[in-house]
């Protein structure tokens, strides 16, 4: 007999765990607790705009700190799924803070039309055990972003933590996740106060939507 399993369509999930940045990440922090429009996804102004403007220019400092850390996580996620691509990426980002005082939790949603890739830096969670293989129902006011299988039933899989029907990255200080747009995902409750930048990006669409920022990756091979 002859038999061959195959590992068919993987979705490509990276975290990047950055050195702490206490300067950055208090001043992100400052900045989503003072300044409700960047607490909003719906302004058509993205963060990453706040760097090419005169006014102000002092206060927004923290947008290229921020930007290296996206360039460096963006560049390597890019490299992994276009391995033999050699000329530069057109991307177009959009950029807003998502901010939450106390009790908070975000339904099950994608960003399938407006995105290729989703980014989310945390730049300020408190330190938590990380307990992957505990119920779905088990998720306790930890604030863990939960990536939902795209497949319509993927119940029947128990191989491994890789092919459950959910997988949970909890959110850490410093901690960066790229993921397809595609994937649906949500944020299980919390009970604390929590900043996570979110980024959404297009990849080669040409000026398509409103509101994005032409991205020039400043750590391309």
């Amino acid at each position: 007999m002859r038999a061959q399993s195959l590992d068919l369509f993987p979705v490509r999930v990276s975290i990047f765990d950055f050195e702490d940045a206490p300067r950055l990440n208090r001043a992100l922090l400052d900045a989503a607790r003072t300044d409700p429009e960047l607490r909003s996804s719906i302004t058509g102004k993205s963060i990453f705009a706040r760097e090419d403007t005169q006014e102000n220019a002092h206060e927004n400092w923290w947008v290229a700190e921020l930007r290296q850390r996206y360039d460096a996580a963006l560049s390597a996620y890019l490299a992994g799924v276009y391995p033999e691509r050699k000329e530069p990426f057109d991307l177009e980002a959009y950029g807003f803070f998502n901010y939450n005082e106390g009790a908070a939790f975000t339904p099950v949603h994608d960003h399938l039309i407006e995105a290729d890739l989703v980014a989310i830096y945390y730049a300020h969670a408190p330190q938590q055990e990380e307990r992957h293989a505990s119920s779905y129902y088990a998720m306790h006011n930890d604030g863990v972003l939960v990536l939902h299988d795209p497949r319509p039933d993927a119940r029947i899989d128990r191989r491994g933590l890789s092919t459950r029907d959910h997988y949970r990255i909890y959110p850490r200080t410093n901690r960066l996740v790229i993921h397809p747009a595609y994937l649906r995902h949500s944020v299980a409750p919390s009970d604390f106060e929590r900043l996570a930048v979110t980024c959404t990006v297009t990849i080669d669409r040409k000026d398509l939507f409103d509101g994005y920022v032409r991205y020039q990756l400043g750590a391309q091979r």
